[in-house]
């Protein structure tokens, strides 16, 4: 049973298990803290340093990142201090600086109080850094397709030597996490297309249906779903079958792997 560590939080005191994150136990306990690279499916990273929150108590007086600083015996933490939202509002009004038309960017800064940025570059790229693309590519899916290119300002999400990726499967994960929709995925006939604001990633011949004949999936990504979800049970994958005729079957719902808040369009 996992030790149980006492905290307290804008007051409040509260109790999580030794290892949560701060930001972890305050969404358990309701206390809202605003974050835009966290994904529950992915290991936390602190890039867009929107959960900042102020700390004392265990810890020495200090600004910490709560998605992952670990929760402590004795900790006190502050989220939403004159500092803190001074803080979180420079870095929503540098975000809007680059993105702002970003609906998801403009109604977060709208929760803290930002209606407008003094650091607009003339660009409109909804990419925030967050890097949830790159994460869940690697981490989760294994095809190491994204990666980072450049530094500081010039910094940002691309395919190695910025061309049409050969690791890509097509799955949509990038797509899927992306929190501004700065990475999108296009059905258009039987083409697949994964692309940014300035970049094609991607693009894919679509696999038919073998029931209905309608194109729905690229090969690597069946071929990806046939290794990791039915060889690994003793099983394989013969027909390929589009979603919505495997429901008019009432056939087996096919092995679907948990990806976080949701599962994945397709399993992989």
């Amino acid at each position: 049973m996992a030790t149980m560590i006492n905290l307290t939080i804008n007051g409040q005191e509260i109790q999580a298990p030794e290892g949560t994150t701060v930001l972890a136990a305050a969404e358990k306990a309701g206390i809202y803290i605003p974050t835009l690279c966290h994904h529950e499916a992915l290991e936390p990273e602190g890039t867009c340093r929107l959960c900042i929150v102020e700390l004392s108590g265990a810890l020495r007086p200090s600004i910490r990142i709560a998605c992952i600083q670990e929760v402590k015996e004795g900790l006190i933490v502050e989220t939403d201090t004159e500092r803190i939202k001074r803080d979180r509002r420079l870095i929503i009004e540098l975000l809007l600086g680059r993105s702002p038309y970003s609906k998801t960017l403009i109604d977060l800064a709208a929760k803290c109080g930002v209606m407008s940025s003094r650091f607009l570059t003339g660009e409109n790229d909804d990419c925030i850094k967050c890097g949830r693309c790159v994460r869940v590519c690697s981490d989760k899916i294994g095809a190491y397709a994204l990666c980072w290119a450049n530094r500081g300002y010039n910094r940002k999400v691309t395919t190695d030597f910025e061309k049409l990726s050969d690791s890509c499967i097509g799955c949509g994960s990038c797509a899927q996490v992306c929190p501004t929709g700065a990475i999108r995925i296009e059905d258009r006939g039987n083409e697949r297309k994964i692309f940014t604001w300035g970049q094609v990633l991607a693009r894919f011949t679509l696999e038919k249906c073998k029931e209905c004949g309608k194109p729905f999936a690229p090969k690597k990504y069946l071929d990806r779903i046939n290794e990791r979800a039915y060889k690994t049970k003793g099983l394989e994958l013969v027909d390929y079958v589009c979603p919505e005729c495997v429901k008019k079957a009432e056939r087996p719902t096919p092995v679907r792997i948990p990806f976080g808040g949701g599962d994945m369009p397709f399993p992989v």
